[in-house]
């Protein structure tokens, strides 16, 4: 029985309905059977980025309702100043067809509500009058800073029966812990997988650890909670170590206006 058959194309040969099933099978199972039990989220790239007046959502892997959706270029939407919590939300229609093609379309949307039911969250932000938006961070605390700044922490990435936090954030905090000095070893090897792994870390294993370190069971899963927990455990190391602790929401960054 064959198990893979990958069509070869070449010049002067006939196009066959078995090298057109064949390519089929293949997107079917890439998209249905790899990611199969995977929640809706960002499966790989969709970098966010900003320039003065449009946030661009860069080329990635989006998986939405069972479905893998490859968004091949890049996207933007303008944004404004609001000085009120803004979300950006990626919306995939349902499918469409024409006369030889069965699609979906992408959009991209600002919203001022919070509709879990609808959409994969992108980022979320709170821009005031005369700033423009940051997508860069000077450390792990800044992320959360309320003002100006993309804040990608409720943004879902798909994982196994579910979502979870973006590995581009577990990585900075994997980062800045292995920075200090005289972690115990249990910290050190917790780190050193997030640094490793490819896809995101699971919610069951980044609250297990922050229970740990806490001592404490952690009752919410949410992202939101999942990194206010690893803020904790860094602050925590960071006094350990002698250094200053900050508050999560204090601004160490300086804004010019003209």
């Amino acid at each position: 029985m064959r198990i893979q058959a990958i069509p070869v194309f070449q010049d002067a040969h006939i196009l066959r309905k078995t090298m057109l099933e064949a390519l089929s099978d293949h997107a079917y199972l890439s998209h249905r059977l790899v990611y199969q039990g995977y929640g809706d989220g960002i499966l790989s790239g969709c970098e966010l980025t900003a320039t003065q007046d449009r946030v661009i959502l860069n080329e990635g892997t989006v998986f939405y309702k069972g479905e893998m959706f490859l968004i091949k270029e890049p996207a933007d939407v303008p944004y404004f100043p609001t000085n009120t919590t803004t979300i950006l939300k990626l919306y995939i229609s349902e499918p469409k067809e024409d006369r030889s093609l069965r699609y979906r379309e992408m959009d991209l949307k600002l919203t001022e509500e919070d509709i879990a039911e609808e959409g994969i969250e992108l980022c979320r932000f709170k821009l005031q009058v005369g700033a423009r938006l940051r997508f860069q961070y000077q450390d792990f605390f800044d992320r959360q800073t309320e003002f100006d700044t993309l804040n990608i922490i409720h943004a879902p990435y798909a994982v196994k029966d579910g979502s979870s936090l973006s590995p581009e954030i577990t990585r900075a905090f994997a980062k800045e812990m292995l920075s200090m000095k005289n972690l115990p070893g249990e910290d050190v090897q917790f780190c050193l997988q997030l640094l490793g792994r490819e896809r995101p870390a699971e919610k069951e294993m980044l609250a297990a650890y922050i229970s740990w370190r806490e001592g404490k069971a952690l009752k919410e899963q949410s992202n939101e909670a999942l990194y206010r927990g690893l803020v904790r455990i860094l602050k925590k190391a960071g006094n350990e170590e002698g250094l200053e602790d900050d508050s999560p929401g204090r601004k160490k960054w300086k804004m010019m206006v003209e």
